[in-house]
């Protein structure tokens, strides 16, 4: 028996006049069930998360009838480019009186309203995408499906004005639109085919379906086929990842679950941004302020801007949507922008610290850059051009265009300046440092140096002796301190000058004649000479005494 068989007889013995319309919806809620990715990061996710979606089922229960290419192309103006297929137009509500160029201006204005007021969900700026065929290929995508949804191709073979059935967009499409927008709303919510029931009375549901589960060009469908294919690196890592999800069979782990999908649980944006005229109720609400031609222009826009045509080439179109004031977004000039000088002083002077991506309303890029100390001052210098040069989007709509030009030039050339006559300053300051300290320890090691030496003395009667010099306390040394008495290592004779009594007696005996005058005879009393350090008049003979 299969589960759903269980909890259907649970719930008819619980609630036994349940009727059988309501269990099933209730089997479908059951069904209905979404895994919680908590290391996700979500990115366009929005409800609705396709672009004219709540429209399916309004343009499935209308009446069509078929045309041709050839009569619609030239009453079509933003989806011109976007139809090569011979499409179906609703048939008038009156039955006749409505020509084919209202028909096609019709359906061309609600591609243009759905494409409009899904990029302001998206919080990105409409305006800048009045040519959606040459911008990026997110922009692309949105601007065929929203085609491909309010002119569906005309069944094969039916004539023109023949009643044809309305054919859903392509799954291929959507596709191409989660792919190169990069939709993630961190759950499995996002399907292209999909069937959704909700139960909004205790009698009464809702089934809403998506798209047709075909890829394109088929006639079974509407759109093209896929851009490109799935690159070998994705099929790759999805086959390692499923390696290892069969490898943990067995773990006991509690995945937490949700049964309404995230992008459901977002606000609609469709009824966020639409326009209740005043006095009015809340059923009469619409979108698009500028729709209403008998509305004072000071309550359209919020009376924060002014109604604008949206292609201003074809003045028989009078679509017109409203372009805020340069402090206001959104379809209704409700919402308050950032402030482009703000971000860029904070991006300056805390840029480091990540308070312009916290400001921005980016908390993860901001803990990253807060981490990293702005990307080690690269990425802190680049969000400084990035932020100043232009305005930058945040999270929600691009920031107010309230730096004026030449205030970014002067202060960023200013500021770069001043940071690098600071890193200047400070390598200079550092390098003298370095250099003083490294002079004062060579000193010093030269003064120990000499400090610890032992100055060499040589005698000159004692070859090769080294004698220190011995300094009295009283003054400078003394001869015999320098010529000690009876050195060693010498000759006796050459440390006394070898002047004994045998000189004296020899020069004693000289003759007279060979004496100086008043001289006298060098007689034996002149004695020996001893040292010449002793050499004095008690040791010289009497007759040299003057």
């Amino acid at each position: 028996m299969s589960v759903a068989k269980v909890v259907a007889i649970v719930l008819g013995s619980l609630w036994p006049n349940v009727e059988a319309l309501n269990l099933t919806s209730a089997l479908g809620a059951i069904r209905e069930s979404y895994t919680t990715n908590a290391i996700c990061g979500k990115k366009y996710c929005v409800n609705p998360v396709f672009p004219g979606m709540e429209d399916l089922h309004r343009l499935q229960q209308a009446k069509w009838i078929c045309s041709n290419l050839q009569k619609t192309a030239p009453s079509m103006g933003f989806c011109r480019n976007a139809i090569t297929y011979d499409p179906a137009l609703p048939m008038p509500s009156g039955g006749g009186g409505t020509s084919v160029k209202e028909l096609v201006q019709r359906q061309d204005n609600a591609a243009s309203t759905m494409f409009y007021y899904h990029l302001t969900g998206l919080g990105l700026e409409a305006w800048d995408y009045k040519k959606p065929e040459y911008a990026n290929d997110c922009v692309k995508s949105m601007w065929r499906m929203v085609c491909f949804t309010y002119f569906p191709r005309a069944e094969i073979g039916c004539q023109d004005g023949g009643y044809t059935n309305y054919i859903r967009p392509c799954r291929s499409s959507c596709e191409n639109y989660i792919r190169t927008c990069g939709v993630e709303c961190c759950d499995e919510s996002v399907s292209c085919v999909f069937s959704h029931t909700k139960a909004v009375s205790a009698t009464q549901t809702v089934t809403t379906q998506g798209y047709a589960a075909h890829d394109g060009p088929s006639s079974l469908c509407t759109g093209a086929s896929r851009r490109s294919a799935t690159p070998f690196g994705l099929w790759f890592w999805g086959l390692v990842l499923l390696a290892l999800a069969l490898s943990l069979q067995g773990c006991d782990y509690d995945i937490p679950v949700h049964t309404v999908g995230n992008w459901r649980a977002e606000p609609d944006y469709l009824i966020t941004h639409e326009f209740i005229p005043p006095g009015a109720s809340a059923k009469t609400a619409g979108l698009n302020s500028c729709s209403l031609s008998r509305l004072s222009q000071t309550l359209q826009c919020s009376g924060r801007g002014v109604c604008k045509l949206w292609d201003e080439d074809k003045l028989n179109n009078m679509l017109a949507f409203c372009e805020c004031d340069r402090d206001w977004a959104d379809p209704e000039c409700r919402t308050r922008r950032k402030s482009q000088l703000v971000a860029y002083l904070l991006s300056m002077f805390a840029g480091f610290l990540g308070a312009d991506q916290f400001y921005l309303g980016f908390v993860g890029l901001g803990f990253v850059k807060l981490f990293s100390f702005g990307g080690f001052g690269v990425w802190w210098v680049m969000d400084i051009i990035r932020i100043g040069s232009a305005p930058v989007y945040s999270s929600n709509f691009a920031v107010a265009s309230d730096l004026p030009h030449y205030v970014f030039v002067l202060t960023a050339v200013m500021f770069s300046v001043g940071v690098g006559f600071t890193l200047a300053f400070y390598v200079t300051v550092i390098n003298r440092a370095d250099k003083r300290k490294s002079a004062m320890l060579m000193q010093s090691d030269e003064d120990s140096r000499q400090k610890d030496s032992v100055k060499p003395f040589t005698d000159s009667y004692s070859t090769g002796r080294l004698q220190p010099v011995i300094s009295k306390p009283n003054g400078p040394p003394s001869y015999e301190d320098l010529f000690p008495p009876g050195g060693g290592g010498g000759s006796a004779a050459y440390g006394s000058m070898g002047m004994g009594q045998g000189m004296g007696q020899g020069m004693g005996q000289m003759p007279q004649s060979m004496g100086m005058p008043g001289m006298g005879g060098m007689g034996p009393g002149m004695g020996g000479m001893g040292s010449i350090g002793s050499m004095g008049p008690q040791t010289m003979a009497p007759g040299m005494m003057p």
